[in-house]
């Protein structure tokens, strides 16, 4: 039943989302900053979510700022940025209550600033996130999400050709989380010009080598997992449950990038960023078909530049008639619905609810 009330809530935001997105842009906004403030309380008030328990541990033994060991581990912190962070939070207030609602509250205002620079209309985007995204991170994943928003947040940096500055965010996002370094190649392959050919080209290589060369992969894999702490997904168990190129997801990115490929002509002459965008999720979409045959460690790294999601679906649907666009959001919505759905249902099992 918890299922079904949720559900049923996400698909009513999602349709009052649609509905607020055609009102004066200052409502847009107000609602917007409203909806953030409600996922924040909802992400600090939070009872018995997976990694929850480990993240109340790791806070309750957290030093105080001037404590802090720069050279030893410190259970729950492989990054020393965020046991900074959480110290600091730890003085503010030493409640686990109100740690997460910080962390919360500074991922939500990262989000608020990339759907307001990079998004055409922030409601559907905020959709996106919450249906794709904001279970598995922000309420289970809370070094990843501050990293990969900062991340986001700073993509503009390529754009504007700014390498010093773009590392130095990449330096500092890598302090919350070491899946941070997934952000340099991007730099550089932004300088490469990729047209629909070389698109559907690259995604058949990747599905080629994928198979063909499983076995070569894997001892790269367990060398990249080390890099990234994420050794863990690479283990047997993990192996075993992936899907492979059976992954729904893989073609559910391919269809958005190929859509937003083929609509270049409108939307590249409205967004300055549309070459950055496509690039960005053209290369999630490299690294989740490429390492498919190890499902969490594809799908925890290429999940940095899938974000930009959601800021292409309304740029999509700012490309398309009245009629069409309409269309478009039942799509959208049904599908969004779905991966909500399936999310939450996900949770519920692990905690024994199901």
């Amino acid at each position: 039943m918890i299922i079904l009330i949720a559900t049923c809530a996400f698909a009513l935001f999602y349709v009052a989302c649609t509905y607020l997105s055609s009102l004066k842009e200052k409502w847009q906004e107000r609602y917007l900053v409203l909806f953030l403030c409600v996922f924040t309380f909802l992400i600090g008030t939070r009872v018995g979510w997976p990694d929850q328990g480990v993240y109340q541990i790791a806070f309750s033994e957290a030093p105080l700022p001037w404590e802090i060991n720069w050279f030893g581990e410190i259970y729950g912190y492989a990054e020393h940025g965020y046991l900074l962070l959480a110290s600091i939070v730890k003085l503010a207030y030493n409640s686990a209550t109100f740690y997460f609602l910080a962390m919360g509250g500074l991922s939500m205002l990262l989000l608020y600033k990339g759907l307001k620079m990079y998004c055409a209309i922030p409601l559907l985007g905020l959709c996106d996130y919450a249906g794709r995204f904001l279970l598995n991170r922000d309420f289970q994943q809370m070094r990843s999400s501050l990293a990969i928003l900062l991340l986001i947040l700073a993509i503009k940096l390529i754009h504007d050709r700014k390498l010093v500055a773009y590392m130095l965010v990449v330096l500092l996002a890598y302090q919350f989380h070491h899946l941070s370094l997934i952000g340099i190649p991007l730099y550089f392959l932004y300088k490469v010009r990729i047209g629909p050919i070389s698109i559907i080209v690259s995604i058949v290589m990747a599905m080629l080598f994928s198979q063909l060369l499983a076995g070569s992969i894997s001892g790269v894999v367990e060398d990249y997992s080390q890099d990234l702490n994420y050794d863990t997904y690479v283990q047997d168990e993990f192996v075993e449950e992936a899907l492979g190129l059976r992954n729904p997801m893989i073609y559910f990115q391919i269809a958005i990038l190929m859509v937003y490929t083929f609509m270049e002509p409108i939307l590249a002459s409205k967004d300055k960023f549309y070459h950055l965008m496509r690039w960005a999720y053209f290369y999630s979409t490299l690294i989740l078909i490429f390492f498919c045959n190890y499902t969490a460690l594809s799908g925890r790294t290429s999940t940095v530049f899938a974000t930009c999601e959601m800021f292409m679906l309304p740029s999509i649907a700012m490309g398309l008639g009245k009629e069409k666009r309409f269309v478009f959001y039942v799509i959208v919505g049904v599908i969004l619905v779905y991966f909500f759905w399936s999310k939450y249902r996900s949770v519920m099992m692990m905690l024994g609810e199901v």
